[in-house]
């Protein structure tokens, strides 16, 4: 579960800042981020607890649904449509972070 755990860590503080760096009038997307935070928050409490290959499939998942979120937020960033501080190239960043991992977790499922 170590290379889970480093990953689903890193997709988790990531979903944190998202949270932190969002206008406060962005509820809706504030809401998603601290829901992913969570979600990830508990795959690691989850992995220490049980077998890797249990929680493969659904770091996958949740992986999967986070770069649909970070997408849609990185366009809307560069569209001016969401009031945040974050910088597009950092929200365009942890997009690929979150597409390399998905990557790993595909390698790590076959």
């Amino acid at each position: 579960c170590e290379s889970l755990n480093f990953w689903n860590d890193i997709m988790g503080e990531h979903a944190e800042f998202i949270d932190g760096m969002l206008d406060p009038t962005e509820k809706d997307l504030r809401k998603k981020a601290r829901a992913f935070a969570k979600k990830f928050e508990k795959l690691v409490e989850v992995c220490i607890k049980t077998a890797e290959r249990q929680i493969l499939q659904e770091s996958i998942e949740d992986t999967k649904g986070i770069i649909d979120f970070k997408r849609a937020s990185t366009e809307g960033l560069l569209q001016c449509k969401i009031k945040s501080i974050i910088p597009p190239l950092l929200a365009d960043h942890v997009l690929r972070e979150a597409n390399h991992y998905l990557r790993l977790l595909t390698m790590l499922k076959r």
